[in-house]
């Protein structure tokens, strides 16, 4: 049975390890730090309205919000799944 589970194991863990690249990445809270710094400097430059300049900064204000739940919920699993 090894030898004919085995392509599906490696096939499994491909998988898996496409997925963690891509929790990885959705949930990289450097990027969008990044375009917050850049709607600052946008905004302090006059090429961004006050208006947009809200209205983007709330949805990645909402978005760090969602990484940091995302965080902190993923480290109390790891920690439970130690026990």
């Amino acid at each position: 049975m090894g030898l004919l589970t085995a392509p599906f194991r490696g096939l499994l863990w491909v998988f898996e390890e496409v997925a963690e690249q891509a929790d990885q990445e959705m949930y990289n809270d450097d990027a969008v730090r990044a375009e917050l710094t850049d709607l600052y400097h946008r905004l302090e430059a006059g090429t961004l309205s006050e208006e947009e300049f809200d209205r983007r900064e709330a949805e990645l204000v909402e978005r760090l919000e969602e990484i940091e739940a995302h965080k902190q919920g993923k480290r109390g699993r790891s920690r439970g799944e130690r026990r």
